[in-house]
């Protein structure tokens, strides 16, 4: 079963356990998209709005190192383990 994830929720994901400090977004999108390719997911819509571009204002996305856009993929429910496994080892 596949299922849609944004590189948006990764990176909340990077920033809320501290894993990625003084890292640029463009450069976490870049390593999350090889990531994925790697475990064998594919691109899905680009550049969507992310899921709390309604909510925080653009002060707001730039302090906590969010960003306001984000690719999307698709990814087999069976990498996910192996996603936040990697993603954790940054």
């Amino acid at each position: 079963m596949k299922i849609t994830i944004g590189a948006d929720e990764l990176i909340l994901w990077l920033r809320k356990n501290k894993k990625t400090v003084g890292i640029e977004n463009l450069l976490l999108g870049r390593r999350i998209a090889e990531l994925v390719k790697k475990l064998g997911g594919e691109f899905a819509q680009e550049n969507q709005p992310s899921l709390w571009s309604d909510e925080l204002s653009d002060e707001a996305m730039t302090r906590m190192g969010l960003p306001k856009t984000a690719q999307q993929y698709m990814v087999d429910i069976s990498t996910l383990p192996e996603v936040y496994k990697t993603l954790n080892e940054w």
